[in-house]
């Protein structure tokens, strides 16, 4: 098997790259809130830089997953197609949080940098934005994991 040849298919790239806004956003929200808590500045600008990016990596994930949308929809029987449509439905409610999120933190970075004594009260802002945002991707994982797989599913259609 040809792992470029994997990479070049949108299913494989949004899978494989569907960690990052998870895992890694929880990871950089904790890193956010250990560095507000000491009060360490490299710290909280090091947790805004990972919220900046793994909160942003959504945007690709997306893409490649409306991307992958039709090859995957073909696969499934009826219960995943409903299950995919859902799983892109509430993808695209959360995706503008997650978005907001990262900005979010790009500015109160920027804001840090020029104000210093701004950095705290900002990072706060978006220490609370991004765990919202993490509700978000907890969302979309889970009817992502049940779009396939039918031991998943909680019920036979979304609803």
């Amino acid at each position: 098997m040809d792992y470029l040849d994997l990479l070049g298919d949108p299913a494989y790239r949004h899978v494989l790259l569907n960690h990052l806004p998870i895992a890694g956003l929880a990871v950089a929200w904790l890193a956010l809130a250990c560095g507000l808590a000491l009060r360490q500045r490299a710290i909280t600008l090091l947790g805004l830089a990972l919220v900046a990016l793994t909160a942003g990596a959504a945007l690709p994930v997306a893409q490649f997953g409306d991307a992958a949308y039709p090859a995957i929809y073909d696969a499934l029987d009826g219960h995943g197609r409903a299950w995919l449509d859902h799983h892109a439905e509430v993808a695209e409610t959360w995706l503008p949080l997650l978005l907001a999120a990262a900005a979010a933190a790009v500015l109160a970075a920027v804001i840090g940098a020029a104000r210093p004594r701004l950095l705290g009260a900002a990072s706060v802002l978006v220490l609370l934005l991004s765990a919202a945002a993490l509700v978000g991707v907890a969302t979309i994982a889970r009817t992502g994991g049940q779009v396939q797989h039918p031991e998943f599913r909680l019920q036979a259609t979304p609803g």
